[in-house]
């Protein structure tokens, strides 16, 4: 039987490292966000697109620019 073993921290943070680590994980989940609707859009249209007969080739594709 194999065995695994964990272990748990606490940080004991001021309130300016709270707030900060608070912020980074907002930024992070708001980049997500941003990112999933992204890939959602495109998934939509490229399905639309398909619908109107369109090939694979000339099908929407995820471009990075804004």
């Amino acid at each position: 039987m194999k065995t695994m073993q964990a272990y748990r921290y606490a940080l004991d943070l001021t309130a300016v490292q709270e707030r900060a680590v608070l912020a980074h994980a907002g930024a992070a989940r708001v980049a997500y966000n941003w990112s999933l609707a992204r890939v959602k859009t495109v998934m939509d249209q490229r399905t639309a697109e398909r619908s109107y007969g369109i090939g694979e080739v000339d099908l929407t594709g995820l471009t990075y620019a804004s």
